[in-house]
């Protein structure tokens, strides 16, 4: 009889703890109001955490990641790209490599980021409009933005 009270007791504080968690946890509304707005644009800190004149073996790498010996090759398709622009069917909007990801700031979850050679773009995959631009291989963040646009 004993180690039934005991038993008894300690189901209650669990329940109490349990009431009590339940009771102070905020709400759905609460908790959705307090996550900041989602991001639709380049900021300065995405430019910058890309290493820009490295050497990777022997060769001279313009813009990429030198710790992870990653160098970003220039492709065709980022010459005529700009913001408002819609990407062509054929082409695939392949996510960002992971260190990409892992390293620049986290954007709108509605929208992809894809990097096309040296240039990143945050794509609508529903549109497949590109929200917003950044050129890589630029020497600072004012040109790597399409026409000198300046987002932070």
């Amino acid at each position: 009889m004993q180690t039934l009270k005991v038993e008894l007791a300690i189901a209650g504080a669990a329940m109490f703890t349990l009431g009590a968690f339940v009771a102070t946890r905020p709400t759905d509304a609460e908790a959705t109001s307090a996550q900041p707005p989602a991001v639709r644009a380049f900021s300065e800190r995405d430019f910058a955490v890309f290493d820009r004149g490295f050497l990777l073996d022997e060769m001279p790498c313009p813009v990429g990641f030198e710790r992870h010996m990653i160098c970003f090759a220039p492709s065709p398709l980022e010459a005529e790209m700009k913001p408002g622009m819609i990407v062509a069917p054929d082409v695939p909007l392949v996510a960002v490599e992971f260190r990409v990801i892992v390293e620049t700031a986290l954007k709108d979850p509605s929208l992809r980021t894809v990097r096309f050679g040296q240039s990143l773009a945050l794509v609508d995959p529903e549109t497949r409009e590109i929200v917003d631009l950044i050129r890589l291989s630029a020497p600072d963040y004012a040109t790597a933005r399409p026409d000198g646009l300046t987002k932070s």
